[in-house]
């Protein structure tokens, strides 16, 4: 005991830290790149002539099952404090490249509206599960004709938990997820709302306490996802209460 105050373990604490870290966004990092295909799907749909709106889209399905077993098997292999910190930061960055590919958009249709409204409720569930995702029962596997269509398989992923652990995600992961995805369902919402009540919804539905800029710049990329032609914006800015030069 009589050196213990003589030993400082600070530095090696510090590096030990800036490891985890460095090791977390490498998981994360590759995650999101195991989803490029899927946002790019999304690209390359021509949302503007979408006439019918029907299960979650292709894109949606790859995502599931892209995301999935790679959480689980991240959760198995890192410490449970690890494991949030990756869930967060996994959470916030594909929301925020989510929302990118959306806004990034050419024009959207009613009907398109719909259906991506849609799919981000699919995801938005993934996500919010991400944090007590296990493997399935094998259990629910069976084997030969007696086994769980592939489907049902699926959709049992999300609700299994082997580890007799909470199937509850902590309220403050909730929180945040619930937060950054309003923001979409919210985009999506206005993009298929009428043209003349745009500006009013905007204003009850939209995070105006933001400045006049940003605020501008979202509401003329609203406007051009619904197809409201360029000539146009600046009177409706002017509606907004926001310089036209602003957007």
């Amino acid at each position: 005991d009589k050196y213990k105050e003589k030993i400082d373990m600070a530095e090696e604490q510090g590096a030990f830290q800036d490891v985890t870290a460095k090791s977390i966004r490498v998981l994360v990092s590759g995650l999101e790149q195991r989803l490029d295909v899927p946002l790019k799907d999304i690209s390359r749909t021509n949302w503007s002539s979408f006439e019918m709106v029907g299960e979650e889209s292709s894109y949606v399905r790859t995502i599931h099952l892209t995301v999935h077993p790679f959480v689980v098997q991240v959760r198995e292999l890192i410490p449970s404090s690890y494991f949030r910190s990756f869930c967060d930061k996994f959470a916030l960055s594909f929301a925020s490249a989510y929302y990118r590919t959306l806004v990034g958009l050419k024009r959207i249709s009613e009907m398109g509206t719909q259906q991506l409204l849609l799919d981000v409720y699919s995801i938005k569930t993934l996500l919010l599960k991400l944090p007590v995702l296990e493997a399935e029962r094998k259990s629910a596997l069976g084997s030969g004709s007696g086994g769980a269509s592939s489907s049902s398989r699926q959709h049992h992923h999300a609700n299994t938990n082997l580890s007799g652990g909470s199937t509850i995600a902590p309220a403050m992961y909730t929180k945040m997820v619930n937060k950054e995805f309003r923001k979409l369902e919210v985009m999506l919402k206005l993009v298929g709302s009428p043209k003349d009540m745009l500006v009013d919804m905007f204003r009850a539905q939209w995070d105006c306490s933001m400045d006049t800029t940003a605020m501008a710049s979202d509401f003329t990329t609203i406007m051009t996802l619904k197809g409201i032609v360029r000539a146009e914006h600046a009177a409706m800015l002017e509606t907004l209460g926001v310089e036209a030069g602003e957007g």
